[in-house]
Protein backbone atom coordinates (compact mmCIF):
# COMPACT_ATOMS: atom_id res chain seq x y z
CA UNK A 1 0.00 0.00 0.00
CA UNK A 2 1.33 3.57 -0.81
CA UNK A 3 1.26 4.85 2.23
CA UNK A 4 2.32 8.25 1.38
CA UNK A 5 -0.83 8.47 -0.62
CA UNK A 6 -2.84 7.93 2.44
CA UNK A 7 -0.96 10.18 4.38
CA UNK A 8 -1.60 13.23 1.96
CA UNK A 9 -4.99 11.91 2.00
CA UNK A 10 -5.61 12.33 5.58
CA UNK A 11 -3.36 15.46 5.29
CA UNK A 12 -6.69 17.88 4.60
CA UNK A 13 -6.28 21.04 6.78
CA UNK A 14 -10.26 21.13 6.81
CA UNK A 15 -10.42 17.73 8.03
CA UNK A 16 -7.88 18.19 10.34
CA UNK A 17 -9.67 21.35 11.62
CA UNK A 18 -12.59 19.23 12.26
CA UNK A 19 -10.72 16.74 14.40
CA UNK A 20 -9.19 19.37 16.78
CA UNK A 21 -12.02 21.24 17.10
CA UNK A 22 -14.53 18.15 17.49
CA UNK A 23 -12.32 15.75 19.35
CA UNK A 24 -11.35 17.91 22.21
CA UNK A 25 -10.96 16.10 25.55
CA UNK A 26 -13.64 17.30 27.76
CA UNK A 27 -16.58 17.79 24.58
CA UNK A 28 -15.41 14.48 23.66
CA UNK A 29 -15.42 12.64 27.20
CA UNK A 30 -18.69 13.40 27.82
CA UNK A 31 -20.38 12.64 24.91
CA UNK A 32 -18.70 9.32 24.96
CA UNK A 33 -19.62 8.71 28.85
CA UNK A 34 -23.66 9.55 27.61
CA UNK A 35 -23.28 6.99 25.03
CA UNK A 36 -21.45 4.36 27.26
CA UNK A 37 -24.19 4.66 29.93
CA UNK A 38 -27.03 4.44 27.49
CA UNK A 39 -25.32 1.35 25.95
CA UNK A 40 -25.19 -0.07 29.31
CA UNK A 41 -28.86 0.48 29.92
CA UNK A 42 -29.45 -1.23 26.83
CA UNK A 43 -27.67 -4.13 27.96
CA UNK A 44 -28.84 -4.33 31.20
CA UNK A 45 -32.27 -3.64 30.21
CA UNK A 46 -31.76 -6.66 27.25
CA UNK A 47 -30.88 -8.87 29.95
CA UNK A 48 -33.76 -8.22 32.47
CA UNK A 49 -36.56 -8.47 29.59
CA UNK A 50 -34.60 -10.90 27.67
CA UNK A 51 -34.62 -9.00 24.86
CA UNK A 52 -31.03 -10.24 23.14
CA UNK A 53 -32.77 -13.56 21.96
CA UNK A 54 -35.95 -11.10 20.53
CA UNK A 55 -33.64 -8.28 18.65
CA UNK A 56 -35.22 -5.55 21.11
CA UNK A 57 -31.60 -5.06 22.41
CA UNK A 58 -29.95 -5.10 19.23
CA UNK A 59 -32.96 -3.24 17.64
CA UNK A 60 -32.79 -0.42 20.34
CA UNK A 61 -28.66 -0.12 19.81
CA UNK A 62 -28.94 0.08 16.43
CA UNK A 63 -32.02 3.51 16.71
CA UNK A 64 -29.31 5.28 18.92
CA UNK A 65 -26.36 4.35 15.98
CA UNK A 66 -28.90 6.10 13.49
CA UNK A 67 -29.62 8.82 15.97
CA UNK A 68 -25.80 9.54 15.89
CA UNK A 69 -25.15 8.97 12.51
CA UNK A 70 -27.79 9.81 10.53
CA UNK A 71 -29.27 12.77 12.64
CA UNK A 72 -26.30 14.11 14.80
CA UNK A 73 -23.88 13.29 11.61
CA UNK A 74 -26.27 14.96 9.39
CA UNK A 75 -27.09 18.05 12.01
CA UNK A 76 -23.22 18.72 12.28
CA UNK A 77 -22.26 18.29 8.95
CA UNK A 78 -24.82 21.54 7.71
CA UNK A 79 -24.05 23.14 11.05
CA UNK A 80 -19.87 23.27 9.78
CA UNK A 81 -21.24 24.53 6.32
CA UNK A 82 -23.03 27.24 7.48
CA UNK A 83 -21.13 28.45 9.86
CA UNK A 84 -18.33 28.45 7.34
CA UNK A 85 -20.63 30.75 5.30
CA UNK A 86 -21.93 32.52 7.51
CA UNK A 87 -18.50 33.66 8.92
CA UNK A 88 -16.78 33.48 5.35
CA UNK A 89 -13.86 31.55 5.73
CA UNK A 90 -15.43 29.16 3.20
CA UNK A 91 -14.68 31.82 0.30
CA UNK A 92 -11.11 31.90 1.86
CA UNK A 93 -11.14 27.92 1.08
CA UNK A 94 -12.25 28.81 -2.66
CA UNK A 95 -8.99 30.55 -3.11
CA UNK A 96 -6.78 28.28 -1.24
CA UNK A 97 -4.45 25.78 -3.13
CA UNK A 98 -7.54 23.26 -1.93
CA UNK A 99 -9.10 21.77 -4.83
CA UNK A 100 -13.13 21.43 -4.47
CA UNK A 101 -12.64 17.62 -3.91
CA UNK A 102 -10.80 18.33 -0.93
CA UNK A 103 -12.93 20.48 0.43
CA UNK A 104 -15.88 18.56 -0.18
CA UNK A 105 -14.30 15.54 1.48
CA UNK A 106 -12.83 17.97 4.53
CA UNK A 107 -16.57 18.76 5.79
CA UNK A 108 -17.98 15.30 4.84
CA UNK A 109 -16.15 13.16 6.85
CA UNK A 110 -14.06 16.02 9.23
CA UNK A 111 -17.60 17.47 10.51
CA UNK A 112 -19.29 14.22 11.73
CA UNK A 113 -15.85 12.73 12.64
CA UNK A 114 -16.77 12.40 16.79
CA UNK A 115 -20.24 10.95 15.72
CA UNK A 116 -18.43 7.91 13.89
CA UNK A 117 -16.28 7.74 17.15
CA UNK A 118 -19.14 7.60 19.08
CA UNK A 119 -20.78 5.23 16.86
CA UNK A 120 -17.28 2.71 16.94
CA UNK A 121 -17.94 3.06 21.04
CA UNK A 122 -21.34 1.25 20.28
CA UNK A 123 -20.52 -1.47 18.33
CA UNK A 124 -18.83 -3.67 21.35
CA UNK A 125 -22.66 -3.65 22.68
CA UNK A 126 -23.40 -5.23 19.45
CA UNK A 127 -21.13 -7.62 19.42
CA UNK A 128 -22.78 -8.50 22.76
CA UNK A 129 -26.08 -8.74 21.28
CA UNK A 130 -24.66 -10.93 18.99
CA UNK A 131 -23.15 -13.37 21.19
CA UNK A 132 -26.25 -13.61 23.24
CA UNK A 133 -29.29 -13.53 20.55
CA UNK A 134 -29.39 -11.91 17.28
CA UNK A 135 -28.40 -10.44 14.70
CA UNK A 136 -25.81 -13.59 12.76
CA UNK A 137 -22.94 -11.98 11.85
CA UNK A 138 -24.05 -11.85 8.25
CA UNK A 139 -27.09 -9.65 9.88
CA UNK A 140 -24.59 -7.84 11.89
CA UNK A 141 -22.46 -6.73 8.95
CA UNK A 142 -25.13 -5.75 5.94
CA UNK A 143 -27.29 -3.62 8.45
CA UNK A 144 -23.77 -1.81 9.76
CA UNK A 145 -23.38 -1.44 5.42
CA UNK A 146 -26.78 -0.40 4.87
CA UNK A 147 -26.96 2.22 7.96
CA UNK A 148 -23.33 3.67 6.59
CA UNK A 149 -25.02 4.21 3.72
CA UNK A 150 -28.13 5.85 4.53
CA UNK A 151 -25.83 8.25 6.54
CA UNK A 152 -23.84 9.25 3.77
CA UNK A 153 -26.65 9.87 1.62
CA UNK A 154 -28.25 12.35 4.50
CA UNK A 155 -25.28 13.87 5.28
CA UNK A 156 -24.65 14.34 1.79
CA UNK A 157 -27.89 15.82 1.19
CA UNK A 158 -27.44 18.19 4.24
CA UNK A 159 -24.54 18.75 2.82
CA UNK A 160 -25.69 19.92 -0.51
CA UNK A 161 -28.59 22.07 1.24
CA UNK A 162 -26.04 23.83 3.38
CA UNK A 163 -24.44 24.62 0.37
CA UNK A 164 -27.42 25.70 -1.54
CA UNK A 165 -29.29 27.71 1.60
CA UNK A 166 -29.62 31.31 2.17
CA UNK A 167 -29.89 30.73 6.52
CA UNK A 168 -26.96 32.27 7.90
CA UNK A 169 -27.99 31.01 11.33
CA UNK A 170 -26.41 27.25 11.87
CA UNK A 171 -27.62 26.33 15.64
CA UNK A 172 -30.89 26.19 14.36
CA UNK A 173 -30.92 23.63 11.99
CA UNK A 174 -29.01 21.58 14.45
CA UNK A 175 -32.22 22.36 17.55
CA UNK A 176 -34.47 21.16 14.70
CA UNK A 177 -32.69 17.98 14.40
CA UNK A 178 -32.29 17.59 18.28
CA UNK A 179 -36.09 17.69 18.32
CA UNK A 180 -36.80 15.28 15.48
CA UNK A 181 -34.92 12.81 17.12
CA UNK A 182 -36.78 13.41 19.79
CA UNK A 183 -40.22 13.09 18.36
CA UNK A 184 -39.02 10.27 16.00
CA UNK A 185 -37.07 7.94 18.92
CA UNK A 186 -39.84 5.33 19.30
CA UNK A 187 -40.67 4.55 15.60
CA UNK A 188 -36.74 4.44 15.33
CA UNK A 189 -36.84 1.40 17.94
CA UNK A 190 -39.45 0.12 16.65
CA UNK A 191 -37.68 0.36 12.94
CA UNK A 192 -34.61 -0.90 14.47
CA UNK A 193 -36.18 -4.04 16.03
CA UNK A 194 -38.19 -5.02 12.45
CA UNK A 195 -34.51 -4.36 10.78
CA UNK A 196 -32.95 -6.60 13.11
CA UNK A 197 -35.37 -9.88 12.52
CA UNK A 198 -35.57 -8.79 8.67
CA UNK A 199 -31.87 -9.34 7.74
CA UNK A 200 -32.04 -12.54 9.26
CA UNK A 201 -32.48 -14.97 6.75
CA UNK A 202 -32.09 -14.47 3.12
CA UNK A 203 -34.11 -11.81 1.86
CA UNK A 204 -34.08 -11.20 -1.99
CA UNK A 205 -35.40 -8.50 -4.56
CA UNK A 206 -35.90 -8.25 -7.94
CA UNK A 207 -34.25 -5.78 -10.33
CA UNK A 208 -34.95 -6.21 -13.81
CA UNK A 209 -36.54 -9.29 -13.19
CA UNK A 210 -33.93 -10.92 -11.79
CA UNK A 211 -33.77 -12.02 -7.94
CA UNK A 212 -31.10 -10.29 -5.95
CA UNK A 213 -29.51 -10.46 -2.44
CA UNK A 214 -31.31 -7.46 -1.21
CA UNK A 215 -28.41 -5.52 -0.03
CA UNK A 216 -26.81 -5.14 -3.69
CA UNK A 217 -29.89 -3.64 -4.97
CA UNK A 218 -30.59 -1.23 -2.27
CA UNK A 219 -26.66 0.14 -2.94
CA UNK A 220 -27.50 -0.10 -6.42
CA UNK A 221 -30.12 2.65 -5.70
CA UNK A 222 -28.04 4.71 -2.94
CA UNK A 223 -24.69 4.92 -5.13
CA UNK A 224 -25.75 6.41 -8.04
CA UNK A 225 -27.48 9.24 -5.60
CA UNK A 226 -24.24 9.50 -3.78
CA UNK A 227 -22.54 9.97 -6.61
CA UNK A 228 -24.48 12.76 -7.84
CA UNK A 229 -24.80 14.87 -4.38
CA UNK A 230 -21.27 14.33 -4.25
CA UNK A 231 -21.08 15.91 -7.51
CA UNK A 232 -23.54 18.75 -7.05
CA UNK A 233 -21.74 19.68 -3.38
CA UNK A 234 -18.29 19.41 -5.30
CA UNK A 235 -19.90 22.47 -7.71
CA UNK A 236 -21.04 24.64 -5.45
CA UNK A 237 -18.39 24.37 -3.19
CA UNK A 238 -16.10 25.04 -6.39
CA UNK A 239 -18.08 28.46 -6.62
CA UNK A 240 -21.65 29.48 -5.18
CA UNK A 241 -22.47 30.84 -8.15
CA UNK A 242 -22.57 27.53 -10.40
CA UNK A 243 -25.65 25.65 -10.21
CA UNK A 244 -25.75 22.47 -8.57
CA UNK A 245 -25.65 20.36 -11.65
CA UNK A 246 -24.76 20.81 -15.35
CA UNK A 247 -27.19 20.27 -18.45
CA UNK A 248 -25.28 17.40 -19.41
CA UNK A 249 -25.24 16.14 -15.74
CA UNK A 250 -28.35 16.55 -14.99
CA UNK A 251 -29.71 14.40 -18.40
CA UNK A 252 -27.48 11.91 -17.23
CA UNK A 253 -29.05 11.99 -13.96
CA UNK A 254 -32.50 11.59 -14.82
CA UNK A 255 -31.57 8.77 -17.31
CA UNK A 256 -29.76 7.12 -14.29
CA UNK A 257 -33.25 7.61 -12.20
CA UNK A 258 -35.67 5.98 -15.04
CA UNK A 259 -33.40 3.57 -15.74
CA UNK A 260 -33.62 2.38 -11.70
CA UNK A 261 -37.07 3.15 -11.24
CA UNK A 262 -37.69 0.69 -14.59
CA UNK A 263 -35.92 -1.83 -12.73
CA UNK A 264 -37.80 -1.82 -9.71
CA UNK A 265 -41.06 -2.28 -11.04
CA UNK A 266 -39.94 -4.91 -13.99
CA UNK A 267 -42.42 -7.38 -14.53
CA UNK A 268 -43.72 -6.83 -10.64
CA UNK A 269 -47.39 -7.52 -9.42
CA UNK A 270 -50.22 -4.71 -9.56
CA UNK A 271 -48.59 -3.32 -12.95
CA UNK A 272 -51.35 -0.61 -12.77
CA UNK A 273 -50.40 1.19 -9.51
CA UNK A 274 -47.05 0.58 -10.13
CA UNK A 275 -47.10 2.49 -13.45
CA UNK A 276 -48.70 5.86 -11.81
CA UNK A 277 -46.05 5.58 -8.84
CA UNK A 278 -43.22 5.43 -11.42
CA UNK A 279 -45.09 7.97 -13.58
CA UNK A 280 -44.79 10.44 -10.09
CA UNK A 281 -41.29 9.40 -9.32
CA UNK A 282 -39.85 10.26 -12.34
CA UNK A 283 -41.84 13.71 -12.85
CA UNK A 284 -40.81 14.95 -9.01
CA UNK A 285 -37.11 13.40 -10.34
CA UNK A 286 -37.71 15.83 -13.36
CA UNK A 287 -39.08 19.04 -11.37
CA UNK A 288 -36.02 18.74 -9.10
CA UNK A 289 -33.62 18.61 -11.80
CA UNK A 290 -34.96 21.17 -13.62
CA UNK A 291 -35.33 23.44 -10.56
CA UNK A 292 -31.16 22.88 -10.48
CA UNK A 293 -30.39 24.05 -14.13
CA UNK A 294 -32.71 27.08 -14.36
CA UNK A 295 -30.52 30.28 -14.46
CA UNK A 296 -31.64 33.61 -13.35
CA UNK A 297 -32.03 36.79 -14.67
CA UNK A 298 -28.32 38.16 -13.81
CA UNK A 299 -27.02 34.94 -15.16
CA UNK A 300 -28.85 34.63 -18.07
CA UNK A 301 -27.44 38.50 -18.92
CA UNK A 302 -24.00 37.09 -17.95
CA UNK A 303 -24.20 34.20 -20.42
CA UNK A 304 -25.39 36.67 -23.30
CA UNK A 305 -22.51 38.64 -22.49
CA UNK A 306 -20.26 36.49 -22.57
CA UNK A 307 -21.60 34.81 -26.37
CA UNK A 308 -21.21 38.34 -27.63
CA UNK A 309 -17.48 38.69 -26.44
CA UNK A 310 -17.42 35.17 -27.85
CA UNK A 311 -18.41 36.65 -31.78
CA UNK A 312 -21.67 33.63 -31.00
CA UNK A 313 -25.07 34.70 -31.52
CA UNK A 314 -26.85 32.46 -29.16
CA UNK A 315 -25.65 30.16 -26.08
CA UNK A 316 -25.09 27.04 -26.60
CA UNK A 317 -28.37 24.79 -25.32
CA UNK A 318 -26.04 22.91 -22.88
CA UNK A 319 -24.39 26.16 -21.23
CA UNK A 320 -25.50 26.91 -17.50
CA UNK A 321 -26.71 30.31 -18.56
CA UNK A 322 -28.80 29.44 -21.34
CA UNK A 323 -32.33 28.95 -21.16
CA UNK A 324 -33.22 25.91 -20.18
CA UNK A 325 -35.71 24.89 -23.00
CA UNK A 326 -33.88 22.36 -24.68
CA UNK A 327 -33.39 20.35 -21.24
CA UNK A 328 -37.24 20.38 -21.01
CA UNK A 329 -37.42 19.07 -24.02
CA UNK A 330 -35.03 16.30 -23.29
CA UNK A 331 -36.09 15.98 -19.94
CA UNK A 332 -40.02 15.55 -20.84
CA UNK A 333 -38.85 13.17 -23.42
CA UNK A 334 -37.40 10.84 -21.00
CA UNK A 335 -40.92 11.33 -18.87
CA UNK A 336 -43.05 9.95 -21.90
CA UNK A 337 -40.49 7.19 -22.45
CA UNK A 338 -39.83 5.85 -19.22
CA UNK A 339 -43.35 5.76 -18.42
CA UNK A 340 -44.80 4.75 -22.01
CA UNK A 341 -41.76 1.39 -20.87
CA UNK A 342 -43.62 1.81 -17.40
CA UNK A 343 -46.99 1.20 -18.98
CA UNK A 344 -46.54 -1.48 -21.11
CA UNK A 345 -43.15 -3.57 -21.50
CA UNK A 346 -42.20 -3.51 -17.75
CA UNK A 347 -45.85 -4.44 -16.66
CA UNK A 348 -45.61 -7.60 -14.91
CA UNK A 349 -48.69 -10.40 -14.29
CA UNK A 350 -52.29 -8.84 -13.70
CA UNK A 351 -53.39 -9.30 -9.62
CA UNK A 352 -55.84 -11.83 -9.23
CA UNK A 353 -57.06 -10.92 -6.40
CA UNK A 354 -58.77 -7.79 -8.13
CA UNK A 355 -61.85 -8.60 -9.95
CA UNK A 356 -61.90 -4.86 -12.03
CA UNK A 357 -58.87 -3.31 -13.70
CA UNK A 358 -59.09 0.59 -13.72
CA UNK A 359 -61.23 2.03 -16.05
CA UNK A 360 -58.63 4.89 -16.13
CA UNK A 361 -56.65 6.13 -18.92
CA UNK A 362 -52.93 5.74 -18.20
CA UNK A 363 -51.87 7.24 -21.91
CA UNK A 364 -53.42 10.41 -20.45
CA UNK A 365 -51.91 10.39 -16.74
CA UNK A 366 -48.50 9.86 -18.88
CA UNK A 367 -49.28 12.98 -20.80
CA UNK A 368 -50.35 15.23 -18.14
CA UNK A 369 -47.24 14.12 -16.49
CA UNK A 370 -44.58 15.14 -19.60
CA UNK A 371 -47.01 18.74 -19.65
CA UNK A 372 -46.28 18.68 -15.86
CA UNK A 373 -42.38 18.60 -16.85
CA UNK A 374 -42.72 21.43 -19.38
CA UNK A 375 -44.60 23.92 -18.11
CA UNK A 376 -42.97 23.46 -14.84
CA UNK A 377 -39.70 24.28 -15.91
CA UNK A 378 -41.17 27.13 -18.22
CA UNK A 379 -43.46 28.96 -15.77
CA UNK A 380 -39.80 29.09 -13.59
CA UNK A 381 -37.94 30.26 -15.70
CA UNK A 382 -40.45 32.89 -17.31
CA UNK A 383 -40.86 34.05 -13.31
CA UNK A 384 -37.25 34.53 -13.59
CA UNK A 385 -36.57 36.43 -16.11
CA UNK A 386 -39.31 38.50 -16.22
CA UNK A 387 -39.27 39.29 -12.24
CA UNK A 388 -35.45 38.72 -11.34
CA UNK A 389 -35.29 38.56 -7.98
CA UNK A 390 -38.99 38.31 -7.10
CA UNK A 391 -39.39 35.54 -9.46
CA UNK A 392 -39.18 32.52 -6.85
CA UNK A 393 -42.09 34.60 -4.62
CA UNK A 394 -44.07 34.93 -7.94
CA UNK A 395 -43.36 31.28 -8.71
CA UNK A 396 -44.38 30.20 -5.27
CA UNK A 397 -47.62 31.56 -5.37
CA UNK A 398 -48.34 30.69 -9.01
CA UNK A 399 -47.60 26.88 -7.66
CA UNK A 400 -50.11 27.37 -4.56
CA UNK A 401 -52.86 28.48 -7.03
CA UNK A 402 -52.60 25.66 -9.06
CA UNK A 403 -51.35 22.87 -7.51
CA UNK A 404 -52.92 23.36 -3.66
CA UNK A 405 -55.61 25.58 -4.15
CA UNK A 406 -57.75 22.98 -5.87
CA UNK A 407 -57.16 20.32 -3.22
CA UNK A 408 -58.59 22.62 -0.94
CA UNK A 409 -60.95 23.68 -3.04
CA UNK A 410 -62.07 20.07 -3.71
CA UNK A 411 -62.00 18.76 -0.34
CA UNK A 412 -64.14 21.49 0.92
CA UNK A 413 -66.33 20.36 -2.25
CA UNK A 414 -66.48 17.10 -0.99
CA UNK A 415 -66.64 17.70 2.80
CA UNK A 416 -70.09 20.59 1.69
CA UNK A 417 -71.55 17.31 0.15
CA UNK A 418 -71.03 14.53 1.28
CA UNK A 419 -74.28 14.12 3.77
CA UNK A 420 -76.55 15.04 0.77
CA UNK A 421 -74.69 13.14 -1.85
CA UNK A 422 -73.31 9.39 -2.21
CA UNK A 423 -69.82 8.46 -2.05
CA UNK A 424 -67.74 9.54 -5.14
CA UNK A 425 -69.36 12.97 -5.60
CA UNK A 426 -68.22 14.39 -8.79
CA UNK A 427 -68.13 17.73 -8.78
CA UNK A 428 -65.14 17.37 -5.95
CA UNK A 429 -63.01 14.71 -7.52
CA UNK A 430 -63.26 17.47 -10.88
CA UNK A 431 -61.86 19.87 -8.44
CA UNK A 432 -58.72 17.87 -6.53
CA UNK A 433 -57.78 16.59 -10.43
CA UNK A 434 -56.99 19.71 -11.41
CA UNK A 435 -53.96 20.22 -9.38
CA UNK A 436 -51.17 17.25 -10.74
CA UNK A 437 -50.52 16.03 -7.52
CA UNK A 438 -54.11 14.19 -7.50
CA UNK A 439 -54.28 14.47 -11.21
CA UNK A 440 -52.32 12.04 -12.92
CA UNK A 441 -53.38 9.39 -10.41
CA UNK A 442 -57.00 10.09 -10.90
CA UNK A 443 -56.80 10.22 -14.47
CA UNK A 444 -55.52 6.54 -14.53
CA UNK A 445 -57.69 5.76 -12.11
CA UNK A 446 -55.96 4.63 -9.38
CA UNK A 447 -57.96 3.24 -6.36
CA UNK A 448 -61.54 3.25 -6.46
CA UNK A 449 -62.00 6.30 -8.12
CA UNK A 450 -64.16 6.04 -11.29
CA UNK A 451 -62.32 8.33 -13.93
CA UNK A 452 -65.11 10.16 -16.09
CA UNK A 453 -64.74 12.25 -18.77
CA UNK A 454 -65.19 15.35 -16.93
CA UNK A 455 -62.11 13.80 -14.51
CA UNK A 456 -59.52 13.19 -17.03
CA UNK A 457 -60.66 16.60 -19.27
CA UNK A 458 -59.54 18.81 -15.87
CA UNK A 459 -56.86 17.14 -15.59
CA UNK A 460 -55.39 17.14 -18.82
CA UNK A 461 -56.64 21.10 -19.29
CA UNK A 462 -54.83 23.33 -17.10
CA UNK A 463 -50.92 21.23 -18.28
CA UNK A 464 -51.44 21.74 -21.69
CA UNK A 465 -52.76 25.49 -21.11
CA UNK A 466 -49.82 26.17 -18.94
CA UNK A 467 -47.59 24.69 -21.48
CA UNK A 468 -49.01 27.01 -24.31
CA UNK A 469 -49.03 30.13 -22.02
CA UNK A 470 -45.66 30.17 -20.78
CA UNK A 471 -44.58 29.20 -23.77
CA UNK A 472 -45.54 32.11 -24.98
CA UNK A 473 -44.51 34.23 -22.11
CA UNK A 474 -40.92 32.91 -21.67
CA UNK A 475 -40.70 33.89 -25.29
CA UNK A 476 -41.96 37.54 -24.43
CA UNK A 477 -39.50 37.53 -21.38
CA UNK A 478 -36.17 36.39 -23.35
CA UNK A 479 -36.38 39.19 -25.77
CA UNK A 480 -37.38 41.76 -23.15
CA UNK A 481 -33.82 40.48 -21.47
CA UNK A 482 -31.64 40.38 -24.98
CA UNK A 483 -33.17 43.99 -25.40
CA UNK A 484 -32.28 45.24 -22.01
CA UNK A 485 -28.77 43.98 -23.14
CA UNK A 486 -28.29 45.34 -26.10
CA UNK A 487 -29.40 48.51 -25.58
CA UNK A 488 -26.83 48.78 -22.51
CA UNK A 489 -24.28 47.40 -25.24
CA UNK A 490 -25.37 49.43 -27.56
CA UNK A 491 -25.14 52.54 -25.31
CA UNK A 492 -21.55 51.60 -24.45
CA UNK A 493 -20.87 51.33 -29.00
CA UNK A 494 -22.51 54.39 -29.29
CA UNK A 495 -20.55 56.66 -26.67
CA UNK A 496 -17.41 54.74 -28.19
CA UNK A 497 -18.78 55.84 -32.18
CA UNK A 498 -21.17 58.65 -32.11
CA UNK A 499 -22.20 57.48 -35.53
CA UNK A 500 -23.89 54.69 -34.67
CA UNK A 501 -27.62 55.47 -32.84
CA UNK A 502 -28.05 53.00 -29.68
CA UNK A 503 -31.61 52.47 -31.23
CA UNK A 504 -30.47 51.33 -34.50
CA UNK A 505 -27.80 49.07 -33.32
CA UNK A 506 -30.21 47.33 -30.63
CA UNK A 507 -32.49 46.86 -33.15
CA UNK A 508 -30.35 45.35 -35.47
CA UNK A 509 -29.10 42.64 -32.42
CA UNK A 510 -32.87 41.79 -32.06
CA UNK A 511 -33.73 41.39 -35.49
CA UNK A 512 -30.97 38.64 -35.91
CA UNK A 513 -32.36 36.62 -33.32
Amino acid sequence: MDWDRVRDWFDNPIFLKHVRARLRPQAFLTSLAVVGILCLCIAYGGYQLNAFQTGGAAGTLLALQTVLLVIMGSGQVGASVNGARASGILDFHRVSPLTPTQMTLGFFFGAPIREYLLFAATLPFMVLCMALGVPSLRGFIQLMILLIAAAWTVQGLTLLNGLMSKAKNPASNVVGLMVLAWFVSMPLISGGMFSINLVEGERRLSFFDISLPWLPVVLLYQTPMLFFIFLAARRKMESARMHPLSKPQAISAMITFAVLVLGGIWKQERPEILAIVALYLLVITAVVLTIMVTPSQAEYCKGVRRARQKGLRHLPCWDDLSVNWVFLAITAAMVLAAGTIAGSVAAGPPDAFVATRPNGSFPLALATGVLVVAYFGLALQYFLLRFAARGPMYFGLFLFLAWLLPLLAGLIQVMATSWRRPPGDEPGYILFSISPLAGMAMAAAVGDVQASTAIQAAAITPALLFTFVFNSLLISARRRVLKSVYLTSAGRTAREDSSAPVSSVAVRRIDEL
